[in-house]
């Protein structure tokens, strides 16, 4: 029997990488005539650049940056062939880069975003692509701007030298030609899979602000700061771009993109699942094996797990799906049978925290094969 194994991140307890060893070496502790192939997916945020440099045999290269609130961390970034480099948001600026307590989308910043992609233009490449999922900020992108050369200044003509959210109210004036002469010749694209607006009810502040540590008083406080510099930005741009699908994604630095650095916006799961070349595999493949922390309701709405059972639906195959946590009102056309971790765990703690273990015996038990 042929078997892909393709799970998504799990999130705080497991990597897709991880998690797909895991269940490749249950299968092989019962059923070791089976030909498996490991394939760890993503649609942009933890995860994306292991799957395209796992898929496409590329490296990764180490990177010094600043994380959401400031301070120095080891970041990396993949190489996929000679003149594309893959950038991870959530790597250096992303909710998995903080504690509990530490969530503040007013003070945090996508600044370590920006040095990644300028270290990947002085080494050299010209295709700059981009997941943006799992981010900690909700700055508009202005701090990953900063690293790469905008100048923002206030009214009194002081240049704003902090990032964050905080400085949003302040710019007054920008200089976007230090941007302009580091990016020319560099093409953008961004992995992206909402497409949510810049502002209003269903935009950055509102939807995703809550996840990053905002009360209600500072939502309505981030959405005018983001309405604000979305202002001076057009005033200087003479384009908007907020009305854009995506713009809204991660707290605005979608729109940043776009507006800043003229991005194309791909779904992720799209991207990812061109250069894995993942439909040949589940062609392939007479079982797939997938997953990721918590299936639920947001499951269903386009994420990895809905658009790989759309293909496998499409090729008449078999489709299983291990999760930390199933909801047992999530049914997705295509979907064979899901297992959960917390059938075989104590608790949610143990399930995060042994997350490879229980995997691993999910997927040796599965009789039926």
């Amino acid at each position: 029997m042929k078997i892909l194994i393709a799970p998504n991140n799990f999130k705080e307890s497991i990597s897709a990488s991880g998690a797909a060893a895991a269940i490749d070496s249950g299968i092989r502790s019962t059923f070791s005539a089976a030909d498996t192939f490991c394939l760890p997916l993503s649609d942009g945020g933890e995860g994306f650049v292991d799957a395209l440099v796992n898929a496409t045999s590329g490296t990764k290269i180490n990177c010094r940056a600043l994380d959401p609130l400031g301070r120095t961390i080891s970041g990396y970034y993949g190489q996929i062939d000679k003149k594309t480099a893959v950038i991870e948001m959530a790597l250096v600026s992303g909710l998995e880069r903080l504690k509990e307590n530490e969530k503040n989308p007013w003070l945090t910043t996508t600044y370590g975003t920006g040095q990644l992609v300028k270290d990947a233009i002085e080494k050299g490449f010209n295709r700059i692509i981009m997941g943006i999922g799992g981010s900690a900020t909700n700055d508009a992108g202005m701090g990953m701007l900063q690293a790469l050369g905008v100048e923002f200044y206030t009214q009194s003509g002081d240049l704003i030298t902090g990032s964050g959210a905080q400085y949003l109210p302040e710019v007054d004036c920008i200089d976007p030609d230090g941007l302009e002469k580091s990016i020319r010749g560099i093409s953008f694209v961004v992995a992206c899979d909402v497409t949510n607006p810049l502002f209003g009810q269903q935009g950055a502040t509102y939807v995703y602000g809550p996840q990053k540590g905002a009360d209600p008083d500072l939502l309505s406080t981030l959405e005018n700061s983001v309405l604000h510099f979305h202002q001076k930005s057009m005033k200087q741009l003479k384009i908007d771009k907020s009305g854009r699908p995506g713009a809204g994604a991660a707290g605005g630095i979608g729109y940043a993109m776009m507006a800043y650095l003229n991005a194309e916006m791909q779904p992720g799961f799209d991207l990812v699942a061109k250069h894995t070349f993942l439909e040949e595999k589940v062609k392939w493949a007479d079982l797939i094996i997938t997953g990721e922390g918590k299936i639920d309701d947001q499951t269903i709405r386009g994420k990895v797990i809905s658009r790989l059972a759309n293909l496998t639906r499409k090729h008449s195959k078999r489709l299983l799906v291990f999760g930390g946590m199933v909801e047992n009102t999530v049914v997705i056309d295509g979907v064979e049978r899901y297992f959960s971790i917390l059938e075989d765990a104590k608790d949610e703690t143990d399930s995060m925290k042994n997350a490879a273990r229980y995997l691993s015996k999910m997927a040796a038990e599965l009789r039926f094969l």
